[in-house]
């Protein structure tokens, strides 16, 4: 039920992802207020097509159920809304703009946010409704739900670590920076022997004594190279099998000979190694803290949404 709670805050802005069926009647009301039947099918499409993108079909002998959880989902959503409005939370229009600004930002330009409106039959009135509900239900659990809650204890933290130190056991890994000079499969034998030679001149740079991280800010042809070529802590399976050989075989702080891959000609330099270790509780705690709290607050809105639920005149068509 956790998961289905915290799921209806998401789907109301559900009709934004994709054009309402054209059906008429109602799926339900609460208190009076009406849950569309095509909101519902909305809702119900855009959940399975969800499914369809990470490789899950929805069987048809399932659509029956789920149909029933997400009108659940869908009613609950409009009961927390419901209350947030007589929880004194003051004028909040300047979040529900600040969202809408947000989503438009996610289409790249204004002129692909209005195309993708019009391509979906959306109505950019509905679509800010969406959102406004979206923003007084979050502003309400955040005020008279969230704020009740206790720290997490200590003591829990650390039974939730011990209970899961099998799984936080960390391989080794390097952090390196490059510098790639890029050649393609299709290179010729003169392009390669060009960026060979121009390889060969920046590490020839390097060992006398030019600072790598200036030099792969100039020359290489790589994202990173913008942060002199640096790319973080990796482990093995993280990058092509000779680059990381490669990283694997140096010492902190030595310079590699020129390796090629399929990307180019890279000099790696390794900045710092890990080795394989189990993390300990005080790397952790923050994120178990995190973890656990979570937990709470998906509790304490299955908790008031059944309250208020009891209190409220739902009606399923």
């Amino acid at each position: 039920m956790a998961a289905v709670v915290v799921a209806a805050i998401g789907l109301i802005c559900v009709v934004s992802c994709n054009a309402a069926p054209k059906k008429d009647g109602l799926a339900a009301k609460v208190n009076g207020v009406a849950i569309k039947a095509a909101t519902l099918d909305t809702a119900l499409n855009n959940f399975i097509e969800n499914q369809k993108m990470f490789g899950q079909a929805v069987k048809d002998e399932d659509k029956d159920k789920l149909r029933k959880d997400i009108l659940n989902e869908l009613i609950s959503a409009e009961v927390l809304y419901q209350t947030s409005q007589k929880a004194g939370l003051g004028n909040l229009t300047k979040d529900v703009d600040a969202q809408m600004e947000n989503i438009k930002k996610g289409f790249g330009s204004e002129e692909e946010f209005q195309k993708t409106l019009k391509d979906k039959g959306i109505n950019i009135n509905d679509l800010k409704e969406d959102v406004k509900k979206g923003v007084y239900i979050n502003a309400y659990l955040q005020k008279d739900v969230f704020s009740k809650l206790p720290p997490v204890p200590e003591d829990e933290k650390k039974k939730e670590y011990d209970a899961n130190k099998d799984k936080l056991n960390i391989p080794e890994q390097v952090r390196a920076s490059h510098i790639l000079i890029k050649f393609d499969e299709k290179a010729t034998p003169e392009q390669k022997k060009i960026a060979r030679e121009k390889i060969d001149s920046i590490r020839a740079k390097i060992m006398s004594g030019e600072d790598f991280a200036k030099l792969a800010k100039e020359n290489s042809e790589d994202g990173s190279a913008q942060n002199g070529g640096d790319l973080d802590f990796f482990g093995r399976g993280d990058m092509a099998k000779a680059f990381e050989d490669a990283a694997f075989g140096l010492e902190k702080d030595q310079l590699s000979p020129v390796v090629e891959t399929q990307f180019g000609y890279h000099i790696i330099k390794v900045t710092d190694k890990k080795a394989a270790h189990t993390l300990t509780y005080e790397e952790v705690s923050n994120d178990i803290g995190q973890f656990l709290l979570n937990k709470q607050k998906r509790d304490a809105i299955n908790k008031t949404v059944e309250s208020l639920k009891k209190n409220a005149k739902i009606e399923i068509m």
